[in-house]
């Protein structure tokens, strides 16, 4: 399938390493502008930035934190007054903090609520007036496995993941007739150390993955590709699993 993405502008959130550098580099390879937004790590955007226009791309960054409802309005206001209406937007931050419930302050609870659940919130409520205007646009937002298995000293994590995947279904729905297709991605072990032995994945847990294997995140990358596309104008509301078979339906 031929995926052209020309003319089109992509803001990725948590862009600058692992799943997220995949997904801007994918989508600019395909011919999207990419925007590239990291918290703080100017130098890995930088680096993003760079590879990708090495390639043959155009990408520009921004750093802001998307807890920060402040932070997020101007960092789409830069986007818009640089680069026009954004026609994708990709949820990818999220925050992982271990905690046991007997010990976690309000003030860690919130924290990790404010960049998984409010951060979708609120780059979601920024950037679709844009989409309105232009007439269209996706919308993914990416979560994890641990959200439906359950973990451990994650409640936080758990739940504000959980709550973006009500936001997905309710915005799918209040969009729909907008031409604006809404869906959530979770993935399930995926390899973001660059070397993780497969082997010791599998002594410690052989359930964790039927395919004997971590996942990439290019294939990450290319499930985002595919909803981004024409070929995807259909699909909405939906939750999709790429998980190697870790959790079946």
């Amino acid at each position: 399938m031929d995926i052209n993405l020309q003319n089109k502008l992509a803001l990725v959130t948590g862009s600058s390493r692992n799943i997220g550098k995949a997904i801007v580099k994918e989508l600019a390879y395909h011919g999207a502008t990419v925007v590239i937004n990291a918290r703080t790590s100017q130098e890995e955007a930088e680096k993003t930035v760079k590879e990708i226009e090495i390639l043959g791309g155009k990408a520009i960054y921004v750093l802001a934190d998307v807890g920060d409802e402040i932070q997020v309005k101007n960092m789409v206001r830069t986007v818009l007054e640089q680069l026009g209406a954004i026609d994708i937007l990709i949820n990818n931050t999220g925050l992982r903090r271990s905690c046991s419930i007997t010990e976690m302050t309000t003030e860690q609870w919130r924290n990790v609520l404010a960049v998984n659940l409010d951060g979708p919130f609120f780059c979601c409520r920024e950037v679709v007036p844009s989409m309105l205007a232009k007439g269209g646009g996706t919308i993914i937002n990416v979560s994890g496995l641990n959200a439906f298995i359950g973990r451990a000293n994650w409640s936080h994590v758990c739940a504000s993941k959980m709550g973006a995947i009500g936001l997905t279904k309710a915005l799918a729905v209040e969009l729909a007739l907008n031409n604006i297709t809404v869906n959530h991605i979770v993935p399930g072990l995926i390899d973001t150390t660059q070397g993780y032995s497969n082997d010791k994945l599998i002594k410690k847990d052989p359930s964790a993955s039927p395919q004997k294997r971590l996942g990439l995140p290019e294939e990450i990358a290319s499930m985002c590709l595919y909803l981004a596309s024409d070929a995807a104008r259909f699909i909405t509301g939906q939750t999709l699993h790429i998980n190697g078979g870790a959790l079946r339906y």
